[in-house]
């Protein structure tokens, strides 16, 4: 069990750290200013809203709060704690990460990815060896040359039954933890035995290049007698470091491709995407034995908004290629489509035909929309059962979408496909919940929803600066609303950055928000300075205000009673009130 991480090595991991490089793992971030924005991987979106502010070392949405360091994003994005976001950020800038002898709580995925890292190296060192020798034989038939092999990872898992449960024992894994991870599965009658058993093994890494589960490719041989034919394809199960549908093969290799191209493509198998990268489209992923769904496309959108897909060009291959736009228009893409001649795959076509047949059907892609209209029409466009249905289909898809620049143009090519009336889409089409408009007060001035008390806070967070002028004129004390005082209390007595992390973080969505907006835009000294006196000076005009209204209250009721010595005391206070001048700014 490992120790607790001292405090002091965390503070130094997040202050050495490049954010912006972390993060581009997943997004790709575009400069802007000292910060950089890209398209938040947190939520759907595709006008960019997602800062992040390398010298700060924060990242933050405009568009659903996200916001956090280095770390949070992490544990956000994988899925792992924080002890596990702070030891891999260490580990990739090469910061030593000394720990204090307090035990901590076990990791919950490093050991599943350390037994995939064992299982890994045994797969590649069995296909070296003597029993890989069919497996490398059936490579070399398939094209596969040693760099490609080399370059993904390619191995070999042995017919014997417990080959790699008695290797991983052996490396010392708990069993529990091979069982967790996928790799081996129990006996009824005891014992483990490997779950990827006489077959290609092709690694899977997720967005961060993480390891995380194997597929198996059966090699080619007879059946025994009375034997059901074992599946081509195996994948692992999903486990707590791998969920299948949102997971690409080779996406940590493709995505600087992706990024550099502007466009990613998507093959079915793994050995198209092996054959495709080898033929120097190295753009190139796959999904896991499913059709592509939502959350991939996601992930690559973050990369690239132009995902091509390729598809067989039979029947088949063209209703698949209808059935995925929908995918594509829940993850805010359009979607393009290839389409292979009969009989051949991504794989068979570029080695039969070569790369720039290839690259002629990738610079000429078919928009995803006709395929998916041209579907749905049929043949027979004087069909009125027909296209009723495939009117309601497209229905069913407009109102999934809320960008009038993608709405506008289906709303026109599926009226002229299915020959209904726009209006008639376009009404019936309206998205059943309309967006929730984002809404940001003014951040140059305290007006809207920004009040004096909540521009105190939000600057106390962006500049430790201004806190000794704030402290020294007491106004926080003055403060109406309870969680503003609260806030700017905790931001006076935050002893260091990290302790005015742990204020802002618990701060509501639209104020964080707002500090954001202060750190980009670069306050100069003197404009925090200006806001700081300004706020005062109206904290304390609004608090004479109110306290003015009180008395004239209190006095038209004195007068009422009759009472005209307390008349006369209020008459007097209300005075020096209203003729009491404004301090100096």
């Amino acid at each position: 069990m490992s120790g607790r991480i001292a405090d002091d090595a965390i503070r130094t991991v997040r202050e050495r750290a490049n954010i912006a490089e972390v993060i581009s793992d997943v997004v790709t971030l575009k400069r802007r200013g000292r910060s950089a924005i890209g398209l938040c991987p947190f939520h759907s979106e595709k006008t960019p809203s997602f800062t992040v502010n390398e010298e700060r070392g924060f990242f933050h949405c405009f568009g659903c709060g996200e916001h956090g360091d280095v770390f949070s994003f992490l544990m956000k994005s994988q899925s792992i704690t924080f002890p596990e976001a702070v030891e891999s950020v260490a580990a990739r800038f090469g910061i030593p990460l000394p720990k204090d002898a307090t035990p901590g709580p076990r990791s919950r995925s490093a050991p599943l990815v350390a037994a995939h890292e064992a299982a890994a190296s045994f797969y590649r060192a069995q296909l070296r060896g003597p029993q890989g020798a069919r497996a490398r034989a059936y490579l070399a038939e398939r094209g596969v040359g040693d760099a490609a092999v080399e370059r993904f990872g390619l191995g070999y898992a042995p017919g014997t039954g417990d080959a790699l449960a008695r290797h991983l024992h052996a490396e010392g894994v708990l069993d529990d933890d091979a069982v967790t991870a996928g790799l081996v599965a129990r006996r009824t009658s005891g014992g483990l035995y490997d779950r990827f058993r006489d077959r290609i093994v092709f690694p899977i890494a997720d967005a961060t290049g993480r390891l995380c589960a194997f597929g198996g490719r059966i090699l080619p041989g007879p059946v025994r007698p009375g034997a059901d034919a074992p599946p081509k394809y195996l994948n692992s199960p999903e486990t707590p470091i791998f969920q299948k549908g949102r997971t690409l093969y080779g996406l940590p290799l493709a995505r600087n491709a992706v990024r550099e191209r502007g466009r990613a493509l998507v093959v079915e198998g793994y050995l198209d995407v092996i054959a495709l990268a080898e033929a120097g489209f190295e753009e190139v992923v796959a999904p896991l034995g499913t059709a592509l769904t939502a959350d991939q496309l996601r992930v690559l959108g973050r990369l690239s908004e132009r995902v091509i897909a390729c598809f067989d060009g039979d029947e088949a291959g063209l209703r698949a290629a209808a059935r995925s736009f929908p995918a594509f228009v829940d993850a805010g893409l359009w979607g393009h489509a290839i389409f292979l001649p009969r009989g051949d795959d991504p794989d068979t076509f570029v080695r039969g035909r070569g790369a720039a047949a290839l690259a002629a059907l990738v610079e000429r892609p078919v928009p995803l929309i006709d395929a998916f209209l041209r579907e749905l029409a049929g043949t027979d466009r004087t069909a009125v059962g027909r296209n009723a249905q495939a009117a309601r289909e497209v229905v069913r898809v407009l109102q999934r979408l809320t960008d009038p620049l993608q709405r506008e143009p289906f709303i026109r090519l599926a009226a002229q496909y299915l020959g209904v009336r726009e209006e008639t889409l376009r009404e019936q089409g309206a998205p059943a919940v309309a967006a929730p408009a984002v809404r940001f007060a003014p951040a140059d001035g305290v007006s809207g929803e920004t009040s004096a008390e909540a521009l105190i806070v939000e600057l106390l967070a962006v500049d430790p600066g201004v806190a000794p002028r704030v402290a020294a004129a007491g106004i926080v004390g003055e403060f109406e609303d309870d969680a503003c005082r609260a806030a700017a209390e905790r931001l006076l007595g935050a002893g260091d950055d990290d302790a005015r992390r742990a204020v802002v973080d618990a701060l509501p969505p639209l104020m964080r928000d707002r500090i954001v907006r202060h750190v980009l835009q670069e306050d100069s000294d003197d404009d925090r300075a200006r806001m700081i006196a300004d706020c005062i000076h109206r904290i304390r005009r609004e608090r004479r205000r109110r306290r003015a209204r009180e008395l004239r209250t209190d006095l038209q009721a004195a007068e009422v009673r009759g009472d005209a010595a307390t008349a006369a005391a209020l008459r007097g206070e209300l005075n020096r009130h209203l003729t009491e001048k404004d301090p100096p700014r």
